[in-house]
Parts: structure tokens; C-alpha cells; sequence
């Protein structure tokens, strides 16, 4: 278990950054909400509808595949906001501009929405960030991540593989998806290629009210986030740390 998290990383590995948070719908959100962002977030933005908007709300909402996914973007400064039915997430452009600046884009997205009044209660709310941290080789992947399996006798060591898996801490879900190799192309073209350490931790809330929550969002954020930390940290060995030039103060 990591004790001294370090503040950053020279070699940065994160490709992406999602702060997602889900609620019931009191009124017709996908007609409202994206308008009402547009209007009250500051500086230069731009919205498109996104393909799954044209199908039938029915049709979205019986999915569970589709109930939450995002319907129009927003392109916002350094940050995408995306709107759906029963979600609003934001989710930062590459290279990643750092806690300091995203969690104020979080409780300014969050503000609107609690002030729009079209939700009352939150189901959950989650922070997912997605690291690809490159290797000299993908032999070497087993090694990089604090991992021991045993399958059929078969002790994992430099074959690829594929694991999630749920692990619980502070009180929340954490996914856990570590792909041994993997190549990622970002919107901006650049292409990442290596191990892949996918944490999202959820924070269940079961109907709390959106005014009740609000009012500890801050100490919220930090939570999820110092928990979010704490997992990927203890995921990867000191080697793969110390190949990320670790900055402590």
C-alpha cells in the first residue's frame, strides 16, 4: 500500500479524466439542460448533438447500455461537458490541466445543474481516470503492475492479459481494468501505446437529495479523488513509479 503519494508526475501517463454524476429527471433534460449550460458557463463554447440523440427516448431509456450515455457535447476551454437523459459528466482535454483546474470546472457544472431544478436526486456519482504508461516491452507488463494470478496451475508472467475487477475503499466501488498492451488515439491525433490502468471509483448515494449533496461537494471531490489516487498508486510497482519521475513536493 502506497503511504507517501507523490503531488505529480513528470512523465504524466493520464490520457483521460471523467467526473460523471447520475440523477433521476424531473423534466424533459435533454430539451433544457444543454441550453441552460450553454448560457451560464463562461468563455468561448461550442455544442454538438451527438449520433445517439436521434434515437427514441423510449428506445434510450429501456437500455441500460444506453440510459446514461451522453447525447450532446459541450466544448468548453480545457474540458468537454456531455449531457444525457440521466447524466451530466465533464471530462478534460489532453494533456490533462491538473486537479486545481478540474475540480472547479466540476462544482461549476454541478451549480448549474442544481440551480436548473431539473433533478432532485442523485443514483451516483463517479471519478474514472485512465493511465497509459509505456514499456520497452509488453513482456514486461506483468511486472509493472502489483499482480500475481494463478490460472489452472498456470502462474501469469509475460502472456497479455485483460483483468477488472471491484475493489472496495473509503466507503466506495472502485473498478479496477488493467490491460497489459494497448494503443489509444486521442482526439488530438497524438497515439499512446502501453499499459493500460483504468480506475473508476463510483460513490453510491441511493436518492440523496442534489441540494444535501451539494453542500459538502468540495470535501466530496477530494474524497473521491484522494480515493481514486490511493488505487492506482497501489496497482503499480515502485519501478513503474520511479519510471514516472515521482514529485513529492
Amino acid at each position: 500500500m502506497t503511504t507517501t503519494l507523490p503531488k505529480k508526475l513528470k512523465k504524466e501517463p493520464l490520457i483521460d479524466a471523467i467526473f460523471e454524476m447520475r440523477f433521476d429527471s424531473v423534466s424533459p433534460v435533454l430539451l433544457i439542460l444543454p441550453g441552460i449550460l450553454f448560457r451560464e458557463l463562461g468563455g468561448e463554447k461550442t455544442i454538438e448533438a451527438l449520433p445517439i440523440a436521434q434515437l427514441p427516448p423510449e428506445i434510450r431509456r429501456a437500455d441500460p447500455n444506453l440510459k446514461y450515455s451522453p447525447l450532446h457535447r459541450l466544448d468548453w476551454g480545457l474540458f468537454f461537458v456531455n449531457i444525457g437523459d440521466f447524466s451530466l459528466s465533464v471530462s478534460c482535454k489532453y494533456p490533462y490541466p491538473g486537479w486545481n483546474a478540474f475540480k472547479p470546472a466540476i462544482i461549476e457544472v454541478m451549480r448549474v445543474l442544481l440551480e436548473s431544478k431539473l433533478t432532485k436526486t442523485i443514483e451516483r456519482y463517479s471519478l474514472k481516470y485512465i493511465d497509459v504508461i509505456p514499456f520497452s516491452d509488453h513482456r514486461l507488463s506483468v511486472s509493472m503492475v502489483n499482480l500475481e494470478v494463478m490460472i489452472a496451475g498456470h502462474k501469469l508472467e509475460k502472456e497479455p492479459f485483460s483483468i477488472q475487477v471491484e475493489i472496495p475503499k473509503n466507503g466506495m466501488k472502485n473498478i479496477v481494468q488493467i490491460v497489459s498492451s494497448a494503443k489509444a488515439t486521442l482526439y488530438t491525433g497524438v497515439i499512446k501505446e502501453g499499459l493500460v490502468v483504468d480506475v473508476d471509483t463510483v460513490a453510491n448515494q441511493n436518492g440523496v437529495s442534489m441540494n444535501a449533496l451539494f453542500d459538502r461537494f468540495p470535501d466530496l471531490l477530494d474524497a473521491i479523488h484522494q480515493t481514486n489516487k490511493e488505487v492506482f498508486f497501489d496497482c503499480i510497482t515502485k519501478p513503474t513509479l520511479n519510471s514516472l519521475e515521482p514529485v513529492y513536493e
